[in-house]
């Protein structure tokens, strides 16, 4: 009963857990991934490397994470959340600072591979995991609030970055954010994550005065039963289609809208609509998930998909682009807060950690094929309204797919 009054006498520590965990993923994450475009020109400028030579070492990084995030949920379950943090904060950390003494593509394919194996360890799926544990209900606030943190970190840091690189160079810069990552997240993992609301005598978060379903194996699936279960696959498939939209989109808007005629001042706006929806999409999502569902979320997130690739095939007519900038940033937010609210709840506690990372595996898949297969279909057909066409019926799919889930759910919690 003690446990319980945290909600009403004093803030919950989960909601520190949020705080911490914006943190972690606006300088880990956010910091990490949202600069890379900012080495391209520079280091290849400084090594004489061609540009497709550099950016291959972000392949070898997908694949190697690809390859490492199988083994994570097993991880997660025999050393906790917090562990892994700290151990990938600090590998992340050595592996940026070791980028700085690079003086061929090699050292950076070597550097990208051990980046890669633990990319993951900061990152939605072990923030999600941890988030998890600390709340039954508000899942997707506290999910939506420490997801934006990605987006926090890119606004803060990227104008830092490009300005440590104009002044000081490439390598300092990479020095500066490995030394930064390590020196700021390194305390705050220690210092405020904590794995389970039992290690401080607390209980998961619930709402006062809600009636919680009384939970049925069925909800509390082992990995081997959830991969028969048909909404698994449902679920996988319409998140592999959304990372393969999602990912590729971010990547080719730009010179997607320059194509079509609209100007740099233009095109720079509306990408930084697509940021800051990506960053507030995510709190939004999240409120929309815990007020009116899994079914609602899931719907918004289908109308989200499916409106971008409508409104990139009329991009040219004035004003569209900003609709395509929301439900583009609204569709991207799909690989984040729904993904763990999901799972949890078609699959329950039992493997959550296991399911997350195959699932992860299944967006990271999704992610790398779609990059290069856009650019491609654009050099083939020289324009990119193929692609609009393709995404447009992947989002079909992606709307069936969660719309089948969350029904196949419910008719078998039906049948116990």
């Amino acid at each position: 009963m003690e446990a319980q009054l945290h909600n009403r006498e004093q803030i919950f520590y989960g909601w520190k857990i949020v705080a911490a965990s914006v943190v972690i993923l606006a300088f880990g994450f956010g910091m990490f991934f949202s600069t890379n475009g900012l080495f391209v020109v520079p280091v290849c400028e400084s090594l004489g490397l061609s540009r497709a030579e550099f950016t291959f070492h972000r392949t070898v990084i997908m694949i190697a994470s690809a390859c490492a995030l199988p083994f994570y949920g097993k991880a997660i379950q025999r050393f906790g959340v917090k562990k892994i943090l700290f151990v990938g904060m600090a590998m992340l950390g050595m592996v940026t600072f070791g980028y700085s003494f690079a003086t061929n593509m090699m050292h950076f394919y070597l550097l990208a591979l051990v980046n890669g194996i633990f990319f993951a360890s900061v990152s939605f799926m072990t923030i999600g995991i941890l988030i998890s544990d600390w709340f039954t209900d508000k899942k997707g606030v506290a999910n939506g609030f420490a997801f934006a943190g990605t987006g926090v970190g890119a606004a803060i840091m990227t104008p830092v970055i490009s300005r440590i690189i104009e002044q000081a160079g490439w390598r300092v810069a990479y020095r500066f954010m490995g030394a930064f990552g390590a020196i700021v997240l390194l305390p705050v993992i220690f210092f405020l994550i904590k794995d389970k609301p039992a290690q401080m005598g607390l209980t998961p978060y619930t709402s006062p005065g809600v009636k919680q379903e009384t939970k049925s194996h069925v909800y509390n699936l082992s990995f081997r039963e959830a991969i028969r279960t048909s909404r698994f696959w449902l679920l996988s498939i319409a998140l592999i289609f959304i990372a393969c939209y999602a990912s590729s989109t971010t990547t080719h808007s730009v010179p997607f809208l320059s194509d079509i005629g609209y100007s740099p001042a233009k095109v720079s706006a509306v990408i930084a609509l697509v940021n800051v929806v990506l960053a507030g999409g995510k709190i939004v999502l999240g409120i929309i998930y815990d007020r009116f569902g899994t079914m609602v979320g899931n719907n918004f997130v289908s109308v989200c998909c499916i409106t971008f690739p409508i409104a990139a095939l009329f991009a040219h007519v004035p004003g569209i682009p900003w609709v395509y900038a929301v439900s583009v940033g609204m569709a991207g937010c799909a690989l984040s807060v729904p993904v763990p609210i999901l799972i949890n709840k078609y699959f329950g506690e039992k493997d959550y950690p296991v399911i997350f990372s195959i699932v992860s595996l299944f967006i990271t898949f999704g992610s790398a094929v779609a990059v290069p297969s856009k650019g491609a279909i654009f050099d083939f057909t020289g324009s990119y309204d193929v692609a609009w066409i393709i995404f447009l019926v992947f989002a079909v799919v992606v709307a069936i797919c969660l719309f089948a889930a969350e029904k196949t759910y419910k008719a078998e919690g039906a049948r116990l």
